[in-house]
Parts: structure tokens; C-alpha cells; sequence
């Protein structure tokens, strides 16, 4: 299936995002089977390559599969993994979640159209990517069966930066600045309400930490949406704030998980928390299925059940997703 889009993956496909994890169990069924040690899950992603290879499930792609192939251990491996991908994904994508976030706040604050599927999966070149600027279609659709001279380009380059070993210097250096800015924020206040324990709000404290966090995206929001400071100051009062993220697909989920985990005292905050969290919670506001990590997809699964409007069905392993599967996309 590589290089080209089967002429049955139309709009309204099945978008049914991988964690990190799943797709090497879909790597492994095609080049190591005796790892797979769960049969039931083997069995699974047979099913599911076929499937794929008939254009019934889309599996698209984002920079946190690149990012994490690049550092998945031996060249063998690596390279096993990335032709699994590049096999299966049919040149389909998620835009970066920075993007998204922008685009939701943007919307949030009255200055265009909600994403939707269409605009939070495509096609287009450049889209995993944080400096992706994204036009919303009149549809919420991004033709994704039309591909320009750029695109094929774009497509080639791709293949090449999953097979690396290496990612570009500049694309290296924003993720883990990222990285350490967000990492640092949500350790000092975990180990802050640790340590001064007290009766608190702490759905608010959260949505206050998220406002800290995403100042900046917030006040352009504001700028792009032609709204002032002052009414963008009471969005975000206490008695405002948390719904205003609530009503979020992407950062809705973003809200829900970090909150779940500030509960737990023991729970502590790694650099990896950060793909988890924001690649998954993103996909699982736009996606038909995501099949994430088992923590955070029991967060996500907990998630849903306080948030005005689900989206995906998350699953912890593949043999839950192919059971919940539609007659139509297993026919």
C-alpha cells in the first residue's frame, strides 16, 4: 500500500489512531511473530492489516510516532517498524497538537468554525509537523485523494525521516524545549500540592495551570479572533474557566487526564507523559478509535465520562478495537 491512497478510503473512512505500542505489535506480526505474546492479540493485527490494505480503516500517522521511531533501538528494528508504518498509513496524518490547540482556542473565542475529523487528520504536506499552518476547509475535508507534485514530494521526505536515525536539528530542538518547559511546570505542581495538602477545587487549580502554561496561544487566539483582553479575561475566571476547556475536544481530554493524575500523590511526571497525553488526548477528540498505552488510555476512557461530548473509543490492546469495529468496516 505504500506511496499511493486506495480509492475506497473516501472522507467519512474509520480514523483509528495507534499509540507507539500497538504499532510495534503491527510491525511484529509481520516480521517477528513469536514476539507477540498475547495470541488474541497476533490475531488482531492480522485482521487489522487486512483491513487496512483494503482501505476500510485509515491509520494515520504524527511527529510523536517519528519521534519515537527514531529512538526505537537497533537499526533493524527501527527500520522494520518505520516500512510497518509506511505501509499502513496511506499518506495520512494527525496535525500537531500545538496546532490543533491554537485552532481550538481560536474557535473557542468566536474566530471561526470548530475542527473537525477533516481538518485534525489529512493529508497535507508538512501536517505532523508544529509550524503546519492549516487552512480549514469549507467541509472540514482536505482532499485527501488528490495529490500535487508537492504532495508526492512531501510524501518521499516523510518516508525518509521515519526510516532515519536521526530528526532535523531545529525540529529536534523545539520538541525538547517543549519537552523540559512542560515537564518542569506539572513536576512543580505536583510536588507543590503534595506538600501543602489542603481542601481545594482541583479541576480549577488544573484549568489555572493549563491557562499558565498556554498564555501565549491564548493571547494570539485572542488577537486572531479580534476579541479583547477584557473579554478574554472573563473566559477565564474561576467560575468561567473549567468549562471553557471542558467544551474542548483536544484540550477537554487535556483537562480531564491532568486532573485525574494531580489527584493521585503518588503518581509522578515523566518527559514521556508528554506524547501520552497530548498526542493521544488530541487524537481521541477527533478520531473514530484510539488504541493507546494502558494508563493513559484508562485516563482517556475515565475521561470521557465527565466531558460534554465523546468522540473516540479508546481501547487498551487490538483485539478490543477489532470487536468494537462496525459490520461495515470488518466487512
Amino acid at each position: 500500500m505504500q506511496d499511493h491512497i486506495p480509492a475506497s478510503w473516501s472522507v467519512m473512512a474509520t480514523i483509528v489512531y495507534l499509540d507507539q505500542c500497538h504499532w510495534i505489535t503491527m510491525a511484529q506480526a509481520r516480521v517477528a511473530r513469536h514476539k507477540v505474546q498475547v495470541p488474541e492479540e497476533l490475531q488482531a493485527a492480522d485482521a487489522l492489516w487486512a483491513r487496512a490494505e483494503r482501505g476500510l480503516i485509515r491509520l494515520p500517522l504524527s511527529s510523536a510516532h517519528l519521534v519515537e521511531t527514531v529512538h526505537a533501538g537497533s537499526k533493524e528494528r527501527r527500520r522494520h517498524l518505520a516500512e510497518a508504518m509506511l505501509d499502513a498509513y496511506g499518506g495520512w496524518h494527525m496535525v500537531n497538537p500545538l496546532v490543533v490547540r491554537r485552532h481550538e482556542l481560536i474557535s473557542a473565542l468566536g474566530g471561526g468554525r470548530a475542527l473537525g475529523a477533516g481538518d485534525a487528520f489529512t493529508s497535507a504536506a508538512g501536517s505532523p509537523f508544529s509550524n503546519y499552518e492549516l487552512v480549514l476547509a469549507e467541509t472540514g475535508a482536505q482532499g485527501g485523494e488528490r495529490q500535487s507534485l508537492a504532495d508526492a514530494a512531501w510524501r518521499v521526505i516523510w518516508s525518509e525521516l521515519l526510516r532515519d536515525e536521526t530528526l532535523p536539528a531545529d525540529e529536534l530542538q523545539a520538541t525538547g524545549a517543549i519537552i523540559a518547559r512542560w515537564a518542569a511546570v506539572h513536576d512543580k505542581l505536583a510536588q507543590y500540592l503534595r506538600e501543602n495538602p489542603a481542601p481545594r477545587d482541583l479541576r480549577l487549580v488544573t484549568a489555572a495551570a493549563m491557562v499558565g502554561d498556554i498564555k501565549l496561544d491564548l493571547a494570539q487566539a485572542a488577537l486572531t479572533a479580534q476579541i479583547s483582553h477584557e473579554r478574554l479575561g472573563t473566559l477565564l475566571q474561576p467560575e468561567t474557566v473549567v468549562g471553557f476547556f471542558a467544551g474542548l475536544p483536544f484540550l477537554g481530554r487535556v483537562l480531564e487526564v491532568t486532573y485525574a493524575r494531580l489527584r493521585n500523590p503518588a503518581d509522578r511526571w515523566v518527559n514521556n507523559d508528554l506524547n501520552d497525553l497530548h498526542f493521544l488526548a488530541c487524537a481521541a477528540g477527533y478520531a473514530d478509535h484510539v488504541v493507546a498505552e494502558k494508563k493513559t488510555g484508562h485516563l482517556l476512557q475515565a475521561a470521557d465520562r465527565s466531558l460534554p461530548a465523546p468522540r473516540a473509543r479508546i481501547h487498551r490492546n487490538l483485539r478490543s478495537l477489532l470487536q468494537d469495529l462496525s459490520p461495515a468496516e470488518v466487512s
